[in-house]
């Protein structure tokens, strides 16, 4: 490969620490980072922060209460979910207290880009980061800026990069880190005019003939404004997600009237890794955090509080990279999986065995925890959106219980669990 120090149209700006993608993952990095001292430098691809925005903007009480988050910053709060299964019975649940709040993902990716400059991070926007090398003891990357009337070349190096690209990174490959998952395709529409909603709680809606491999959704803003929404397993369906969306709204028995007047004032696209790569989230000179290392929930998709912390532990750990500790990436690699990394398996497991299960299966299931005020009250008690590994033994010992009524249940559990183990071996 020919030397990157050839042919540099624009001069050479060093940090200690570059971090790409202003996301949450990006933004908690770049304010550790700057906060521990280090010369920080976050790029942002596009020109304005968090746009386009890609995700429902669901995130648990327990960011808001770690992160010390300003309530304000919330669009509105949840505390209820109703469940449709594919042959249309619903369960119902609710929680004594708020489970999770829903953001406007611009205006909090603005507040927490901005408490990353407050700390001393230098930000700049509209930079498209198009690759990174080693030389020389430096991590050297390159890209292009976007200045009118024209773009320029990009040019930066630093000892230590710590990658938050998002769901599709360009740079681990680059650089040698190999990350291996799958993903899901999703699409939202954020509507206006949307009835029958209860302003703290979504809805979820299964099935092969709704969302083959992942699930529908429904989600209140307030008043009659809501985001409306599904992903698809592209490996269970060669049909798009917008095929699957427009039959929802046009067709789905609990939804359909509710939407028939609505207006859609927005669209918004975007992919999903589902699984954890099994491989390394570091190499020497990077880490990689957030969505762009798989660290997200497979069974919802969620990922902003985890992308949180595995930025906070990675701006954290810069430091003893800059400071000549060569394990820093294995550091970090402990940190994060002893933090959050069970609950990232578990949602592997669940969303392997949730679709081992067919569209009647399910249904029972969820036909038996609507029927059943006792199951539906130790899922209120132990339900939490963010910590899903808490539900799973009450879970468990409660549909065992319902299988001396209903027999059918208790085979068709156990082939889930086992073939939820099985995909993680």
């Amino acid at each position: 490969m020919p030397c990157l120090a050839a042919n540099r149209k624009s001069p050479v700006t060093e940090f200690e620490v570059i971090v790409v993608g202003a996301g949450p993952a990006g933004s908690e990095a770049a304010r550790a980072s700057a906060g521990a001292g280090l010369r920080t430098l976050l790029v942002e691809e596009h020109a304005t922060v968090g746009a386009p925005s890609h995700c429902t903007g669901k995130l648990s009480h327990h960011a808001f209460r770690e992160f010390d988050l300003p309530v304000t910053l919330a669009q509105n709060a949840v505390s209820a979910a109703v469940f449709h299964s594919p042959g249309g019975a619903s369960v119902h649940v609710r929680r004594a207290t708020v489970d999770s709040y829903v953001v406007d993902r611009v205006a909090f990716d603005r507040w927490l880009v901005t408490r990353a400059a407050d700390a001393g991070a230098q930000v700049l926007t509209g930079v498209r980061v198009t690759h990174a090398a080693r030389e020389g003891g430096w991590m050297v990357v390159l890209g292009q800026q976007r200045r009118a009337p024209r773009a320029e070349t990009f040019e930066a190096r630093s000892r230590f990069i710590i990658d938050a690209e998002g769901a599709s990174p360009r740079l681990p490959g680059i650089l040698g880190l190999r990350l291996p998952r799958r993903y899901a395709l999703g699409l939202q529409y954020e509507m206006r005019g949307v009835g029958g909603l209860a302003p703290d709680t979504p809805e979820t809606f299964f099935g092969s003939g709704v969302a083959p491999g992942f699930f529908a959704w429904l989600m209140p803003l307030g008043g009659s404004r809501a985001r409306v929404g599904l992903c698809v397993d592209p490996r269970r369906t060669d049909r798009p997600p917008v095929w699957y969306l427009e039959r929802l709204l046009a067709t789905h028995p609990a939804l359909r009237d509710r939407v028939a007047g609505a207006v859609v004032e927005r669209k918004v696209a975007g992919r999903i890794p589902l699984l954890t790569p099994r491989s390394r989230t570091g190499a020497e000179g990077m880490i990689v955090a957030g969505d762009a290392a798989g660290q997200v929930k497979a069974t919802s998709g969620g990922g902003i509080y985890f992308a949180m912390l595995a930025g906070r532990i990675a701006g954290e750990v810069a430091g003893r990279y800059v400071a000549g500790d060569g394990t820093a990436a294995a550091v970090y690699e402990r940190r994060w999986r002893q933090r959050f990394g069970r609950e990232v398996a578990f949602t592997a497991f669940g969303r392997h065995a949730i679709n081992r299960l067919s569209d009647d299966e399910l249904d029972l299931v969820l036909r038996v925890i609507a029927e059943s005020p006792r199951l539906r009250a130790s899922i209120e008690r132990a339900g939490d959106t963010q910590f899903q590994s808490h539900l799973f033994l009450p879970l468990l010992r409660g549909l065992a219980a319902v299988g001396f009524r209903r027999p059918a249940v208790i085979p068709l559990v156990g082939r889930a669990l086992v073939h939820g183990m099985l995909a993680q071996v």
